[in-house]
């Protein structure tokens, strides 16, 4: 007899789908990010979009019983790629606005384009998504970029391109990214780890160490740190927790432009516990 095994995670009020996109909304409130704020709002609302991801989730979740990488995934990335982006601005700027090749509205631009898109490929096959990712979004991005930068010429347009398309294959742990844009995805990506990402295999009945661990995670903060640019604070309620930090949080760091540059923070109920491993 097949057993189901049911828990109901626990999850901060910040991490609910509802307030993860009013903060989205916020963070590109001012005029600076005119490009990106109709962006995001094009996103969030456009149906084609919705339809591919939940393509992707039938075959990430209902078949390989893995967890969401869908809609909710992809608005939950694009929020802390953008949050992490913005944070570390001043410190560590996005390559195309050192290099001078855009502004700080195109990078914006870019990592939202990227975070939203980077998981796609997973309708094609697990491995490689990160490949797959990019042939399957090619059209989708143009068609975005015709859209949004209408009156820029071919060199730019190409441009913006090129740091999409950068950033979405940067994103899985064994690619290295070599661009502030891709590295604010790929750590976002892997700032994703509250109950909600693993209560879909969890509740059909897959139970191991990825959806046991995401379960005690209640809550990840980004926000300011005060020795290094960035701090990330994961709140859980068990140690098992860890495993998220160290086995999904930790590579993505490690083979980012951000390796050296965040404090994270883990907390069981209140109470610090340290890494055994180290994001260098």
């Amino acid at each position: 007899m097949n057993r189901e095994y049911r828990i109901t995670p626990i999850v901060s009020p910040s991490m609910e789908l509802k307030n993860i996109v009013r903060d989205l909304r916020h963070l590109i409130s001012n005029t600076e990010f005119e490009r990106t704020r109709n962006l995001v709002n094009f996103l969030l609302e456009n149906e084609e979009l919705k339809a591919v991801m939940r393509a992707t989730n039938v075959i990430v979740v209902n078949y390989l019983k893995y967890n969401d990488h869908g809609w909710s995934h992809a608005v939950i990335t694009t929020r802390n790629a953008l949050r992490i982006l913005t944070i570390i601005r001043d410190k560590i700027p996005p390559n195309i606005v050192k290099h001078g090749f855009g502004s700080f509205d195109d990078a914006a631009f870019v990592t939202a384009l990227a975070a939203f898109l980077h998981d796609i490929g997973n309708m094609v096959h697990r491995d490689y998504h990160w490949s797959h990712s990019l042939w399957i979004s090619k059209d989708l991005i143009w068609n975005i970029i015709n859209k949004f930068y209408d009156d820029e010429g071919l060199e730019k347009k190409w441009l913006i391109f090129a740091h999409v398309a950068n950033a979405i294959y940067s994103h899985d742990e064994r690619v290295q990214a070599f661009t502030v844009e891709a590295s604010a995805v790929k750590v976002g990506d892997g700032c994703d780890m509250a109950a909600g990402r693993s209560r879909k295999p969890y509740n059909i009945g897959k139970v191991d160490i990825h959806s046991v661990s995401a379960l005690s995670i209640t809550e990840v903060e980004i926000t300011k740190g005060s020795n290094k640019p960035l701090k990330i604070i994961v709140n859980m309620t068990s140690p098992a927790g860890i495993f998220q930090v160290e086995d999904v949080l930790l590579p993505k760091i490690r083979t980012s432009l951000l390796n050296d540059k965040i404090e994270i923070v883990t907390l069981v109920n209140g109470k610090k516990l340290r890494l055994s491993k180290s994001p260098l």
